[in-house]
Order: C-alpha cells, then sequence, then structure tokens
C-alpha cells in the first residue's frame, strides 16, 4: 500500500504541502486566527468554518511539477561530500537531488546516463509516483542546442478511484545543470 493511501477506506491523502502551498496561494496564514467581534466574542476564522476543497488531478499534476523541478534542480550532497561508508545518508532525504550533472556532454550515451540517473532519483525521492511505472526516454538536441539533453517521462501518480498518468518534458542543459520541466 503506498504511503499516501489510508488504510480505513482506501481513500487519497494529498501530501501534507498541499496545506501549505494553499495558505501561501491565499496569503491568509498570516492572519489572526483570534479574532474578536465589537460584543467581545470570539469570531471563528473562515478557513476554519468552510470544509476543504476536493483537490482535482490539475492541482496534484501542478504541485507534482513544482516539486519535480524541485528536487531535478538540486545538487545532492554526494556532488560536493564524499558518502562512501555512509550508505544511509546516501540513499536518505540527506542526499536529497540529482548529481552534479555539469561534467556530462550531450551524447547519446550522456542521454542515457542521465536519464538513468534522473528515473533513479524519482523513484527515491517522488513517492507519488507508483514504483515501477517511472520510464524515461532521452535524446542529446540538435547541434544548434549544444549541451542540452531532452528526457521524455512517463509513471503513473498515486491516486483514488484510479492512478493518473502523467506524461512531462525534462530539458537538461548540460553545461549549467540547469533543468526544466514541461508538459505536464
Amino acid at each position: 500500500m503506498s504511503r499516501f493511501r489510508a488504510a480505513k477506506n482506501d481513500r487519497f491523502v494529498p501530501p501534507i504541502m498541499h496545506a501549505f502551498r494553499e495558505a501561501f496561494r491565499l496569503r491568509d496564514a498570516t492572519k489572526p486566527i483570534d479574532t474578536r467581534n465589537d460584543a467581545g466574542e470570539r469570531v471563528i476564522a473562515g478557513r476554519r468554518t468552510s470544509p476543504r476543497s476536493a483537490v482535482g488531478e490539475p492541482i496534484l499534476r501542478s504541485e507534482l511539477g513544482e516539486d519535480l523541478a524541485s528536487l531535478l534542480n538540486t545538487v545532492e550532497l554526494g556532488a560536493i561530500e564524499d558518502l562512501n561508508g555512509l550508505d544511509a545518508v546516501a540513499g536518505s532525504i540527506l542526499n536529497f537531488g540529482v548529481p552534479d550533472l555539469t561534467a556530462i556532454a550531450a551524447s547519446p550515451e550522456a542521454a542515457r546516463r542521465v536519464a538513468q540517473l534522473i528515473k533513479q532519483r524519482l523513484e527515491l525521492y517522488e513517492c507519488r509516483l507508483v514504483p515501477g511505472t517511472v520510464t524515461i526516454a532521452g535524446e542529446a538536441l540538435d547541434a544548434s542546442a549544444s549541451g542540452q539533453l531532452r528526457l521524455h517521462i512517463s509513471a503513473e501518480m498515486v491516486s483514488t478511484p484510479t492512478d493518473i498518468p502523467v506524461e512531462f518534458v525534462v530539458d537538461v542543459e548540460v553545461e549549467s545543470g540547469k533543468i526544466k520541466v514541461f508538459r505536464l
């Protein structure tokens, strides 16, 4: 069972970051909750009285895209610190991110290596993706876009009543290590 499915009724449970992102978007996190009316009686804040809205597929895709961009543009600790003998650290959130890609040249072989590294990181750190469903096809872009790779990634995102197929394109600029996520 995925860690996003509740055992009792098998309903989808959105990631906790959704609550923080929603409060940030509404800009209501800084509003005082303990407000009083003219008579001095406590007034319950609107965000506590209104029911939570359902989290739809577009929101799930958008938030997955934000998190994937964050993951793929973070350089792992192992790129600057020797983690030999520290297997627990190497496979933990302390090593969140991808290896430093700036030393890799754009070529068909590089595209395969980068695709393999990114697939490994997606499976390790993005638990909203159903294990075993991540597939990546990579290609070097034409000579006018030297140093760039394009990866086509598909997977299934955990959801109820059925998992959501997601496909996106990732452009990797190997000279700078920057990664852009498109078409999520």
